[in-house]
């Protein structure tokens, strides 16, 4: 019994002994508590400051990007505005008539340019494309310019949509045509298509060339002073039966051999 009591003490002073150690652990942590609730506090209030300056920083720059891009797509309208002003008084614009009864210059109706032709930045094109709409299209084209480097046009598509910017194409030699730049009076027979020739011209109302049929050349029709440079055509599939079309939109049906 003495023997079962002093293991009895023994166990007790350890586990008494155990007990203080805790304790103490205890006391430290209950001692260090405040401090760092309050530097947990203070953090949690910096995070949250800073947080609140990033929200206002981002509301800022999201006002300063939406003011951008309405300052831009004002930019856009008016350039597309005067842009249109100018497609539209170009388009209308007729031809210099020439004197000439024989020996015609290059480009006066149908008449071929010269072999080695650069056409000037500004001038209108046929332009040989290849969009996600279509892979087969002949438009209407303005030249930025020429590379001589790398023997290719620089073109601006002549139609312009809505909030859209102008549209820029690359083109070899090859895939651009010159337009007539002049028209003869006397409607010398080379410088215009014949009856039955077939041909590209543009549909009304689109900057597209379309395959076509000649019904009436311009000589045909010179007793119109309104048609007297205009081609009476037929569009391939098309359900009206003929259109009026001036000379200027009129090119080959094979533009690449000619």
């Amino acid at each position: 019994m003495t023997q079962n009591n002093k293991e009895l003490d023994e166990w007790c002073n350890k586990l008494y002994k155990e007990e203080l150690k805790y304790y103490d652990q205890v006391k430290k942590i209950r001692k260090i508590a405040p401090q760092v609730k309050g530097y947990t506090k203070k953090k949690t209030k910096k995070i949250d400051n800073s947080l609140q300056e990033l929200l206002v920083c981002h509301e800022e720059a999201s006002e300063i990007v939406q003011n951008k891009i309405k300052l831009a797509t004002r930019s856009l309208e008016i350039t597309n505005q005067i842009i249109k002003k100018v497609v539209t008084q170009d388009l209308s614009r007729e031809l210099p008539l020439l004197e000439n009864k024989t020996n015609p210059p290059p480009l006066c109706g149908k008449v071929k340019s010269k072999k080695n032709y650069i056409v000037p930045s500004g001038e209108l094109v046929a332009a040989y494309t290849q969009t996600d709409i279509s892979t087969n299209n002949w438009i209407l084209c303005h030249v930025k310019l020429y590379s001589q480097e790398k023997k290719e046009y620089t073109l601006v598509d002549f139609f312009v949509e809505n909030n859209r910017g102008p549209r820029y194409y690359t083109a070899s030699k090859q895939d651009v045509i010159p337009l007539p730049n002049t028209l003869s009076v006397h409607h010398i027979k080379s410088t215009e298509f014949s009856r039955g020739s077939k041909v590209l011209a543009i549909y009304p109302e689109t900057t597209t060339f379309y395959p076509a049929k000649v019904l009436k050349s311009p000589k045909n029709r010179s007793t119109s002073t309104y048609q007297t440079h205009y081609y009476l055509l037929k569009f391939d599939g098309d359900t009206v039966p003929k259109h009026d079309i001036y000379a200027r939109w009129v090119i080959p049906s094979n533009p690449n051999n000619y």
